[in-house]
C-alpha cells in the first residue's frame, strides 16, 4: 500500500509537470486529448469511453491498468479550463497555431498555396486521414480568401448595401463576386458564431432588460398587415447588451414568450422588465418570471419614447435597425431575415464599439475575448475552434 501510495504521488507530480509545460496537452474535443510523452516524442491518446472512464495508449496504462499521470494531467487541465469558463473569460488554452484536422488529429502539414484572383489560400493536409483544406475561414467553399470575406462583411454590417459591397470589392481589390455570395457569407457568419457567443454569459449586466417590438419588411411574405414582420428585441440597460431579437408573423403571447425563454437561455435572472404595455408581455410576464416565492421580477410598463417613458434603451436600437432596414430594402423571407439580424446582433454586441459606452457592449457586460484588430475574423476563427472543441 506504501508503494502505491507513493507511485501516484509521483505520477500526480509527473502530471503537474505535463500541465506546466507549454504544448504538453492538446485538447482534440470533449472526451478527446493527446498527450506528449516526457521521455520521447509520441503521442498518447487520452480518450473518454462509454461507461468505461478515460483511457490511454500509454504502456503505463495499457499493460498495469493503472490511472496514469497522463490521465491525471487531463484531469487537471480540465479543472483548469473549467475554472477559466466560469469566469466567463474565452482564452486561448491551447497554441493559436494548432493545426486540427476534422477527424481529430493534429497531424497536419502545409502543402502549399492557392493562387486565386482573390488572392494566396494556404492549403494543408492531414497525414491521418489524407483530408485537406483551405484557410478560408472554414465557410467560402474554397474560392475566396479570408480578407476578403471579413471586409465583405465589415462593409454590409457598417450599413453598405450589398450591391455596394460587390462593387467595392470589385473596385478596390479586383474580384467580381456576386450580391447573392456577400449575403450566403453574412448568413454563414452569423451560423457560424451564434452558438459560440450565445454560451457565453454577461457577468456585469445590469439585471433591468427592455424589450420592444417593431415592423420589419419582408418582401415574399403577406399578412394582415401586408409584406411586414415583427421584429421583437431585448437589451440590458447599462451594458447596451443585445440578448435577443426574434422575427414572427404576430405580437401573440406565444411569441413573447419566446423571447423571454430566449433570454433566459443567455442571461442571469433579470430585477426588471421593462415594456411599452402591449398585453402579451404582462400575460407571458406571469408565465414565464413570476414567481410566488423569492425575490420577484419587476414588470414595469413603460410609454415610448415620445412621452419621455423609460424604454429610450430599446428605442433607439429599434432606430439602428430600421436605418440599416432603409439599406437592406427589406428583406425575403422570415427565415432570411432571422439570419440577417442574428448576423447582425453579433456584430453590435462584439464587433462594433457603442458611442455612449466607449467599448463594445460584450466588453462592457464583462466578456473578454481580445479579439484584436479584426475582430470578425478572429470571432469566427474562435467560433470554429470552440466548436472543435
Amino acid at each position: 500500500m506504501v508503494i502505491n501510495r507513493k507511485q501516484t504521488q509521483t505520477r500526480e507530480l509527473k502530471a503537474l509537470t505535463i500541465v506546466g509545460q507549454s504544448d504538453q496537452i492538446k485538447r482534440i474535443n470533449t472526451v478527446t486529448y493527446k498527450v506528449k510523452s516526457q521521455s520521447s516524442d509520441t503521442w498518447y491518446d487520452v480518450v473518454h469511453e462509454y461507461k468505461q472512464g478515460w483511457n490511454c495508449s500509454c504502456p503505463d496504462h495499457t499493460f498495469r491498468h493503472v490511472e496514469c499521470k497522463h490521465i491525471q494531467a487531463v484531469y487537471i487541465s480540465k479543472e483548469l479550463r473549467h475554472k477559466i469558463v466560469n469566469n466567463n473569460d474565452v482564452k486561448e488554452i491551447e497554441n493559436s497555431n494548432e493545426l486540427i484536422c476534422k477527424c481529430g488529429s493534429v497531424n497536419v502539414i502545409k502543402i502549399g498555396i492557392r493562387h486565386n484572383k482573390s488572392g494566396d489560400i494556404q492549403r494543408f493536409k492531414c497525414k491521418e486521414c489524407n483530408h485537406k483544406w483551405s484557410d478560408n475561414l472554414g465557410f467560402a467553399y474554397n474560392k475566396v480568401n479570408s480578407k476578403i470575406i471579413t471586409v465583405a462583411l465589415d462593409l454590409y454590417f457598417k450599413g453598405i448595401s450589398l450591391r455596394k459591397v460587390k462593387e467595392h470589392i470589385k473596385l478596390f481589390h479586383g474580384i467580381d463576386i456576386s450580391a447573392s455570395s456577400v449575403l450566403n457569407w453574412i448568413h454563414r457568419f452569423g451560423e457560424a458564431v451564434a452558438p459560440f457567443v450565445d454560451s457565453l454569459v454577461p457577468k456585469d449586466v445590469s439585471g433591468v432588460y427592455h424589450i420592444d417590438e417593431m415592423m420589419v419588411h419582408v418582401r415574399k411574405e403577406s399578412m394582415e398587415k401586408g409584406h411586414y414582420q415583427w421584429l421583437w428585441n431585448m437589451m440590458d440597460n447599462t451594458t447596451k447588451f443585445w440578448i435577443s431579437s426574434k422575427v414572427s408573423q404576430r405580437r401573440e403571447v406565444s411569441d413573447a414568450r419566446a423571447v423571454f425563454q430566449d433570454a433566459k437561455t443567455k442571461m442571469p435572472k433579470p430585477l426588471a422588465i421593462v415594456h411599452d404595455g402591449l398585453p402579451s408581455y404582462n400575460e407571458a410576464y406571469w408565465k414565464e418570471y413570476y414567481e410566488m416565492e423569492g425575490k420577484r421580477v419587476q414588470n414595469i410598463r413603460s410609454v415610448s419614447v415620445r412621452h419621455n417613458g423609460l424604454n429610450q434603451v430599446v428605442e433607439r436600437l429599434n432606430g439602428v435597425m430600421r436605418d440599416r432596414e432603409k439599406v437592406m430594402r427589406g428583406m425575403d423571407h422570415r427565415e432570411s431575415a432571422q439570419k440577417l439580424i442574428d448576423a447582425y446582433r453579433i456584430h453590435y454586441n462584439f464587433v462594433r464599439g457603442h458611442g455612449s459606452i466607449g467599448k463594445t457592449p460584450a466588453e462592457k457586460a464583462g466578456i473578454k475575448l481580445d479579439l484584436g484588430e479584426n475582430k470578425i475574423e478572429n470571432l469566427i476563427r474562435l467560433a470554429s475552434k470552440n466548436k472543435m472543441n
